[in-house]
């Protein structure tokens, strides 16, 4: 009898350290779920009610009331971090229709709309220094292409000088600082274009309006004949 009892003790002995080598519970209710609960390898649960179902998972609370806190001692969500943090690697958001996902200061800065698009709510972007800026186009030295030498390159390219095409952009994207400093930029060249233009067109309309007024300038003989048109007659 005596030799039974202690087979029993080794066998659970051994079953014990086994199992806490596989899988690891702390908190009421704390364990395992699912069809195999009973062998999971290296899967911890933490927390009142907490959880797991998978090899390698950490799950910390249950699935409705844990709040975590990294920094303080009062967490307000489910997460709940004060300081600085890194991440690193791949972050998955799953979310429902018009949702939000991210606020910052209270305010929403990404969301899902109604058909599953990502939006993003207003943000500034800043520049490290002048010449990332579009401004130069303004400047004196600045060479701007003229009209035909445009046309020539659009026809030959299939888009404007200095911005990416559609292969370009599929295949590496774009960064949305360097694009709104390009597009700037050709509404600027455009600016300069239409300057050019309109000073054309007045310089065309003065040559107009002096061809007219010459036009109605009466000759010598025309007007002595409208005013003295009995001497005109005579003569």
């Amino acid at each position: 009898m005596k030799k039974s009892y202690f087979t029993l003790l080794i066998l659970f002995v051994f079953t014990a350290s086994s199992f806490a080598q596989t899988a690891s519970y702390f908190g009421r209710f704390a364990g395992g779920v699912g069809t195999n609960q009973n062998n999971l390898q290296r899967a911890s649960a933490i927390g009142y009610n907490a959880k797991v179902a998978v090899d390698d998972g950490l799950v910390l609370g249950d699935s409705t009331l844990v709040k975590v806190g990294i920094g303080t001692a009062n967490p307000q969500a489910r997460l709940d971090v004060r300081g600085a943090f890194r991440l690193k690697g791949n972050i998955n958001f799953v979310a429902s229709l018009n949702q939000n996902l991210m606020n910052i200061n209270g305010e929403n800065f990404l969301a899902i709309d109604s058909e599953g698009v990502p939006v993003l709510s207003r943000f500034k972007i800043k520049y490290d220094n002048q010449n990332e800026w579009s401004d130069k186009v303004f400047d004196k030295k600045y060479k701007l292409l003229k009209i035909n030498q445009l046309e020539k390159f659009i026809e030959a390219n299939n888009h404007l000088p200095n911005v990416p095409s559609a292969n370009e952009v599929v295949k590496d994207g774009v960064a949305m600082d360097a694009m709104v400093s390009k597009l700037l930029e050709k509404i600027e060249e455009l600016t300069l274009y239409m300057i050019q233009q309109q000073k054309e067109i007045e310089a065309l309309k003065k040559k107009i309006n002096a061809k007219s007024q010459d036009s109605k300038v009466p000759t010598k003989k025309e007007g002595y004949s409208q005013k003295n048109p009995q001497s005109a007659g005579e003569g």
